[in-house]
């Protein structure tokens, strides 16, 4: 074989060895920088894990608060119901109280009738006063007392 092309095979054999180092390196560089991401890419998915951890908690705690809150609502629209329940009876046992007493007073001829002082008590003794049939109105009553007391 002639020296010459031995040569020649030698510069492309170099040649390709060249190119091989070269490319070699290019690789090495993007495997470093893709570990660098791949890293990165790790801390973005732990921060997304506790991020979701703290959402799941703040969810859990915002459920047991409206759990909470609506018990503490529903007792309260319990207790107005009871308590409008109650009123209305009040309201009835006074309504049937004023029309006793006004239907007395129509009966008594004004002449008779005493003079209503700041104290419920005078209406309360007079003999043509019905006295309350019901606990409401008793209660009723004794509101009107207290609030006619100075």
């Amino acid at each position: 074989m002639n020296p010459l092309i031995g040569l020649g095979f030698d510069v492309v054999i170099l040649a390709a060895l060249a190119a091989t180092i070269l490319y070699a390196r290019r690789l090495s560089e993007q495997f470093t920088k893709m570990q660098a991401d791949k890293q990165a890419f790790e801390q973005l998915i732990s921060a997304l894990n506790l991020a979701s951890s703290r959402a799941e908690a703040a969810i859990k705690s915002l459920k047991d608060a409206v759990l909470q809150s609506g018990d503490q609502l529903q007792d309260k629209v319990n207790k107005a119901r009871a308590l409008s329940d109650e009123l209305e009876i009040m309201i009835q046992a006074g309504d049937n109280l004023a029309d006793r007493l006004s239907g007395a007073a129509e009966k008594k001829p004004k002449a008779q009738m005493p003079a209503l002082s700041s104290r419920a008590d005078s209406v309360e003794d007079d003999d043509l006063t019905p006295q309350p049939r019901s606990r409401a109105e008793r209660e009723l009553l004794e509101a009107l007392k207290a609030k006619q007391q100075p």
